[in-house]
C-alpha cells in the first residue's frame, strides 16, 4: 500500500470540493466556459512559478515522442473538454447532482483500466469498498430527487456530465503507465502536470473564443467579488487539486483505487454546502456519508 499516493488523492478531493462550491456560485454570473479558461490560466501561472521556485526547466526533452502525444490528448480531454462540460453541467443541474453523478467516474476508470492496462486489478476488499462508495452516493441520489428543474435541462445536464466523466476517466488512464515510469522523479511528475495544464489552457480558450459575444462575456468579470472567487477557486480547484491529483495518480499503485478516493469529494461537498450554502444535513445524508467512509476505509487499510 502506498500511503503518500492515498493521502494526495484525498487532499485533491478536498481542494476540488472547495472549488466546486465556488464554481457553482460563479456559474450563475459568468459563462461556465470562461470560468474554465480563467481557472486554467491562473493555475498555469501558479504552476510556472512553482517550476521556477523548484528550478525545474520549462522545456523538457526527457520524454519520448509518443509520450508527448499522450500528454497532449490527455490535456485536451481532461483539462479542456471534460472540465468545460463539467462546469457547464454544474451551472445547469447544481452541485449536488454533479457530485452524485461523479460516482460513475470510478466505474469508467475501472473499465478503461481493464481494457488499456492489463496489469491493473482490485482485490476483494477493495472491490467491496468500491461498491459501498457507489451505494453511499446512490443513497444520496434518491434522497436528493428534486422537482425544481426542467426535465429537459436535467436530462441534458446529466448526459453531458456523464460524457465529461468518460473524457476525464480516459484522460487519467491513458497517462497512468507514463506516470508509473517516472514516478521516482517528482520534478518530472510536476512537469507533466504543467504541460498537461498548458494544453488544457489552449483548449479551454479555443472553446471559449468559439462562442458568440465573447467580448460581452468577458465584461462579466469586472466585479471585485467575482475576481476574488475566480482566483480562489482556480488556486484550490486547479493548482492545488491538480498537483495533488497528479501525485496521487503517480504514487497510488491501482488507478481505480485513486479514483475511489477521489469520490470522497462528495462528502466534502455535503459539508461545505451545509456550512456555506446553508443546506441541511439529513439522516439519509449522514448514513450515506458513513457508507462512503467505510468504503474508503476498506479500500485503503486492508
Amino acid at each position: 500500500m502506498n500511503i503518500p499516493g492515498e493521502f494526495f488523492a484525498l487532499t485533491a478531493a478536498l481542494f476540488w470540493s472547495i472549488a466546486i462550491v465556488i464554481f457553482k456560485s460563479l456559474s450563475q454570473k459568468i459563462s461556465p466556459f470562461l470560468i474554465n479558461a480563467l481557472k486554467n490560466t491562473i493555475a498555469l501561472i501558479c504552476f510556472i512559478a512553482t517550476l521556477s521556485i523548484l528550478g525545474i526547466p520549462l522545456l523538457n526533452s526527457t520524454f519520448k515522442s509518443h509520450e508527448y502525444i499522450i500528454f497532449i490528448i490527455s490535456g485536451i480531454l481532461g483539462m479542456g473538454i471534460a472540465d468545460a462540460i463539467f462546469i457547464y453541467s454544474l451551472s445547469k443541474i447544481g452541485a449536488n447532482r454533479i457530485a452524485i453523478l461523479n460516482c460513475f467516474e470510478p466505474i469508467a476508470v475501472y473499465c478503461f483500466t481493464l481494457f488499456m492496462l492489463s496489469t491493473s486489478s482490485l482485490g476483494m476488499l477493495e472491490s467491496i469498498g468500491f461498491i459501498i462508495v457507489i451505494i453511499s452516493i446512490l443513497i444520496i441520489s434518491y434522497e436528493k430527487d428534486q422537482d425544481d428543474i426542467n426535465p429537459k435541462v436535467k436530462k441534458k445536464g446529466i448526459l453531458l456530465q456523464i460524457f465529461a466523466l468518460l473524457c476525464s476517466a480516459l484522460s487519467m488512464v491513458m497517462i497512468k503507465e507514463v506516470l508509473n515510469d517516472y514516478r521516482y522523479d517528482i520534478n518530472l511528475i510536476i512537469w507533466i502536470a504543467v504541460f498537461r495544464l498548458f494544453i488544457g489552457f489552449i483548449a479551454s480558450w479555443t472553446i471559449f473564443l468559439c462562442l458568440k459575444n465573447t467580448i460581452k462575456l468577458l465584461a462579466g468579470i469586472k466585479e471585485k467579488t467575482i475576481i476574488v472567487k475566480i482566483i480562489t477557486s482556480s488556486v484550490f480547484g486547479t493548482f492545488m487539486a491538480l498537483g495533488c491529483w497528479m501525485i496521487g495518480q503517480a504514487y497510488t499503485e491501482k488507478l481505480p483505487l485513486a479514483s475511489i478516493l477521489g469520490q470522497t469529494s462528495l462528502i466534502f461537498i455535503l459539508i461545505f454546502s451545509w456550512i456555506f450554502l446553508n443546506e441541511k444535513i439529513t439522516k439519509i445524508r449522514i448514513i450515506a456519508s458513513v457508507f462512503a467512509i467505510l468504503g474508503v476505509f476498506l479500500s485503503n487499510y486492508f
